[in-house]
């Protein structure tokens, strides 16, 4: 396993400059008392231990790069630097997050406007678990159904990491974990090799909004599904119960199987409501 410097007993906030207060001061303090714990001399290990791309061709187009000792999670790259998306070791190594990433999580972050690595894992586990859930039974994953079931959560004091939560009756699974921490001290930067257009740029050349921490999150909500959002809301909803004894319907067994495992578990309940949507909504 890559090498990690220790965490423990790193509580000194970081002391920001004038023009640092400036452009993050509305951020939560206890942030900059997290600084990452991957050093660079630990990335090659981690990179040859974790897969990083959905298209195993495309390994090469991007690079790593360890968090210097004056960078913090919400700082974004100066205007003299091409932009670096933040990540967590944790969306590859334990929810099979791959980059560049999909339609469906990018449409969620970008709705929403919350960076990706101010989610909280526990989102990304929600969006994941939805996402390879919908897959299974052959239907596109729908951003507006899953912004229906969950809502945007910001955790006291605000101003920090951001969740989602179900709205009340709309839970369709338990948490990947209770209370997951430690993913916030093993952040890198992925850049772009030379030469090479990274995904997280816009036809403009600006990154989108789910690249960099924003104050200002949407709290986008969808207060009503059409006539086919509300039957694939309704058959996910309905599958808890369709697994008998395996009602414990938690993102961590989905993430943490493959996919015949998975298949195995899900089975073929309801598969005529499944293939219903297969055909309507693909």
């Amino acid at each position: 396993m890559a090498k990690k410097k220790s965490c423990q007993n790193i509580r000194v906030p970081r002391v920001l400059s004038v023009i640092e207060r400036e452009l993050y001061g509305w951020v939560d303090e206890e942030i900059f008392t997290q600084p990452s714990v991957i050093e660079a001399d630990a990335l090659p290990e981690l990179r040859r231990e974790m897969r990083l791309m959905a298209d195993g061709a495309a390994e090469g187009d991007y690079v790593l790069e360890a968090a210097g000792p004056s960078d913090w999670l919400p700082f974004r790259a100066p205007k003299n630097r091409a932009p670096f998306l933040w990540v967590y070791s944790e969306l590859f190594t334990r929810l099979g997050i791959r980059l560049p990433f999909t339609e469906f999580q990018r449409e969620v972050l970008s709705r929403c406007r919350v960076a990706a690595s101010q989610l909280y894992l526990n989102g990304w586990g929600f969006m994941r678990t939805f996402e390879r859930v919908c897959l299974h039974f052959g239907f596109r994953p729908s951003w507006r159904v899953f912004l229906y079931t969950y809502q945007l959560h910001t955790p006291p004091p605000g101003k920090g990491f951001m969740s989602f939560r179900a709205y009340q009756g709309r839970k369709l699974f338990d948490s990947f974990e209770e209370s997951i921490q430690e993913f916030k001290w093993h952040f890198f930067k992925v850049l772009p090799f030379p030469g090479k257009r990274p995904f997280w740029l816009d036809d403009e050349g600006a990154p989108f909004p789910w690249v960099y921490w924003n104050a200002e999150v949407g709290d986008f909500r969808i207060t009503a599904l059409d006539p086919l959002e509300t039957l694939a809301f309704d058959f996910l909803q309905s599958l808890p119960a369709g697994l008998g004894k395996k009602s414990n319907f938690k993102c961590r067994w989905i993430l943490d199987h493959n996919d015949a495992d998975v298949g195995a578990f899900l089975g073929i309940t309801s598969v005529f409501i499944a293939l219903v949507l297969c055909l309507i909504l693909c």
